[in-house]
């Protein structure tokens, strides 16, 4: 195989219209650049993506039945609401998944993986800052992605990708409660111990603790944090009620 055909090989298929415009529009609302209550217009987008408004609507029902989007009794799209509600189960099954995920990954963990997740999570103690939150937050998701990237299931890595997208929506919220120091580090806390339980190899206080960690934001903040929380998270919702 030549050069020229070995680099066009690892060019990943062209997208249909209608996939093309899912994940604009999912990329959006994750991103919080459509806000929650935001109609999403079809003609408009038509329009704009110079297409019939077939494939806008296909991708609308898609994200429609993912559960970012609403059909109103007007049969007019809306972003979906969030709510503290939502992020607590969004968590709790996060949890659950990730400590599936982490017992299905140490039967046949490396060395070498061992010590990229060591490696972030020395670069985690550097950021255990409320001043770089933001970052902290960033290099927990890479060590969880970490995980993810070695789990041998097909089928749970898309339900952990597709419950990923779904917290998403709510990075800011979880940046909120980052800003604390004693959250950040209780957070750390926990990365030590998973990383003293991967090095021993003990599936059952992995899967455990997983549990308890991807739950931390519900766990260790007091009820005033979750008050507060509710109250932020309802304020982003009526911006464009």
């Amino acid at each position: 195989m030549d050069r020229k055909e070995n680099e066009t090989s690892t060019y990943p298929l062209p997208q249909t219209m209608s996939e093309f415009i899912y994940s604009n529009l999912k990329k959006s609302i994750i991103n919080n650049e459509l806000k929650a209550n935001q109609r999403i217009n079809e003609k408009e987008l038509a329009n704009r993506f110079h297409v019939s408004r077939t494939p806008v609507r296909e991708a609308v029902l898609r994200l429609a039945a993912e559960g970012f989007v609403r059909i109103d009794s007007y049969k007019r799209a809306l972003v979906k609401e969030i709510s503290f509600e939502d992020l607590k189960e969004i968590l709790e099954v996060l949890g659950y998944l990730d400590s599936l995920a982490i017992g299905l990954v140490i039967e046949k963990i490396t060395p070498d993986i061992i010590d990229g997740l060591e490696k972030i999570t020395n670069k985690m103690k550097k950021y255990c800052d409320p001043n770089s939150a933001e970052n902290y937050m960033k290099l927990n998701e890479e060590f969880h992605s970490e995980i993810w990237k070695h789990v041998p299931n097909k089928f749970l890595k898309e339900i952990l990708l597709f419950v990923k997208d779904k917290r998403a929506r709510y990075s800011y919220a979880r940046i909120f409660l980052y800003n604390k120091p004693e959250f950040l580090i209780k957070s750390l806390k926990e990365h030590e111990m998973l990383m003293k339980y991967i090095k021993q190899k003990d599936k059952e206080k992995l899967r455990v603790l997983m549990i308890k960690h991807r739950n931390i934001l519900l766990k260790y903040s007091t009820r005033t944090d979750k008050e507060e929380l509710k109250k932020f998270i309802m304020r982003e919702t009526e911006t464009n009620t």
